[in-house]
């Protein structure tokens, strides 16, 4: 056993941000697909009480939060911080937080659906759907700040969630930009290597 290990799944678009990071740094790690994340089962999920992926256990302890774990994997591996992790202006703060926000939105969507709950037409859920059309002409309009030919932290924040928005149905419209910009970064190795189950199904 490594001693990184990543809990998480393959699907999961928080779990490969931190994966992409991990592959970047050349990192040694195992990765532990937990399987159904819908599952309310503590155990599967390390010591997170949250259950959510992913978590990092390493040097004797859980990391959790996908944000946390690169920050740390920074601190211990990556003093440089090569990849732009700790990157603190408003635009590289807001453009993260923006993107995380729309990956939430994501998981109420699909995690409705897989426990059985009709998302279509119920506000809370119809917000969502809002939040990811919002966040997509958000994003659109700063396409520019992507660095595709040199990926970093913003671009493998990016990649995770429009590939998984992609193998969900989740993508609102046609975003040219963004699309050219995402075939862009699959041409590299190291991010096509984590692509999400599916995803060659909808290229």
């Amino acid at each position: 056993m490594a001693e990184l290990v990543l809990l998480g799944t393959e699907r999961s678009h928080f779990t490969r941000k931190v994966r992409l990071l991990m592959d970047h740094l050349g990192l040694d790690y195992d990765m532990v697909d937990i399987g159904n994340v819908a599952e309310a089962d503590q155990s599967l999920f390390g010591e997170n009480p949250l259950m959510v992926v992913p978590v990092l256990r390493a040097a004797g302890r859980d990391l959790y939060d996908s944000d946390n774990i690169a920050r740390w994997l920074v601190g211990r591996y990556d003093p440089d911080d090569r990849f732009c992790v700790l990157a603190s202006t408003v635009d590289a703060m807001n453009l993260h937080a923006v993107m995380n926000g729309m990956m939430s939105a994501e998981v109420k969507l699909v995690l409705s659906a897989r426990t059985g709950l009709e998302p279509a037409g119920v506000p809370y859920f119809e917000k969502a759907r809002e939040v990811l059309a919002a966040g997509m002409t958000w994003l659109a309009s700063r396409a520019d700040a992507f660095t595709p030919a040199k990926p970093g932290w913003k671009e493998f924040h990016f990649i995770s969630l429009w590939d998984h928005m992609t193998v969900c149905d989740l993508v609102p419209g046609n975003w040219p930009d963004l699309e050219a910009l995402a075939e862009t970064l699959r041409g590299h190795e190291l991010i096509a290597r984590s692509a999400p189950p599916g995803l060659e199904a909808h290229c």
